[in-house]
């Protein structure tokens, strides 16, 4: 995720896995960071994608906005 902009302020960058459809939480993106190479939380098993959102400060339980990136992962 390098040259990625901070994000709004009040608002974090915050990882989803895609479990073909439901997202869950992977963490959140620390914008103080120099690299933002980051070690997602949870299981990967059975996990269709990764996602990015825009969200609140601390996160939230579900995205509350429109992925601003949405990878698939290979079968």
């Amino acid at each position: 995720a390098s040259g990625m902009a901070e994000p709004p302020r009040g608002k974090v960058y915050q990882l989803w896995f895609d479990d073909h459809g439901t997202m869950r939480s992977a963490g959140l993106m620390d914008p103080g960071r120099k690299s933002q190479a980051v070690l997602m939380e949870g299981a990967v098993d059975g996990a269709a994608g990764v996602g990015i959102t825009v969200e609140p400060a601390g996160g939230s339980p579900q995205p509350t906005t429109t992925p601003i990136a949405l990878m698939t992962m290979p079968a």
